[in-house]
């Protein structure tokens, strides 16, 4: 007696089932070729987890040298001269005695003081997210006199973050006494009177000589003042920096460069 593997009636062994007919020997050999199923996975593969994380290491590691390297070529298209002042003369600024502002993004600008001034470009931080990002998108650390000085400079770091500007001496003496290097340098917050204007002062390169003119302005929100430009230019830390309603720009012919 055989009982048919596929409908489970029992007969004499005949080679097919005497109810639903299946041959058997074909019966076995299908089985026989049926593929395996999957091979079962251990869900806590440790080897599988340590390879993501060498992977994200790595790729971390890329980027860190990438950042490294677009800094270091930055710094290489700083444009530098040989020894000696590059600009002579100071900023002019003379006081406005009755004011007529004007709007800009519901805020007023009031014009304190007709400014320019000849200087050559620091440092350049922009700016998006702060509070008055959208009139002044772009701060410039200028430098004139000494400070315009390539002996004097490369003995100086100088950086711009949150809309301040700091000058460290790289060795135990400065070039020149601080205070010195802080009256022929300032660090401006550029409020650019159109898009064309805006080009311009984002196109600057760290090294370039420009003259720049327009307003010293405070800015009023809600009849409030929020912004007050210095007029001094010996001042130094909260609210020593320029506020600068800029309507030219123009790049100065340069010396010859290193």
């Amino acid at each position: 007696m055989i009982t048919c593997p596929k409908c489970g009636f029992q007969q004499n062994d005949t080679g097919e089932c005497g109810r639903c007919g299946v041959i058997f020997a074909k019966l076995q050999t299908a089985r026989t070729l049926e593929p395996p199923g999957p091979a079962s996975t251990d869900s806590s593969d440790g080897g599988s987890s340590r390879g993501e994380w060498f992977k994200c290491a790595v790729l971390l590691a890329l980027l860190l040298v990438l950042g490294l390297v677009l800094y270091q070529a930055r710094k290489g298209r700083d444009l530098r001269y040989s020894p000696g002042v590059l600009v002579n003369s100071e900023p002019r600024q003379i006081i406005i005695r009755n004011p007529v502002p004007w709007e800009k993004n519901s805020r007023l600008i009031v014009p304190l003081a007709d400014f320019s001034l000849q200087a050559r470009v620091l440092s350049k931080e922009t700016y998006h997210f702060d509070s008055v990002a959208d009139i002044s998108p772009i701060d410039l650390a200028l430098g004139w006199g000494p400070m315009s000085d390539q002996k004097v400079l490369d003995q100086l770091e100088i950086a711009q973050d949150d809309r301040f500007f700091v000058i460290a001496s790289i060795h135990a003496k400065p070039p020149l006494p601080m205070n010195i290097l802080m009256a022929n340098s300032s660090n401006m917050h550029m409020l650019p009177a159109n898009a064309r204007i805006e080009k311009s002062l984002r196109s600057l390169r760290v090294g370039e000589l420009v003259e720049l003119s327009g307003y010293l302005v405070g800015v009023q929100e809600n009849g409030q003042w929020t912004w007050v430009s210095s007029l001094s230019r010996l001042d130094t830390g909260d609210g020593a920096c320029e506020i600068f309603w800029v309507e030219r720009v123009e790049l100065l012919t340069s010396p010859k460069r290193l």
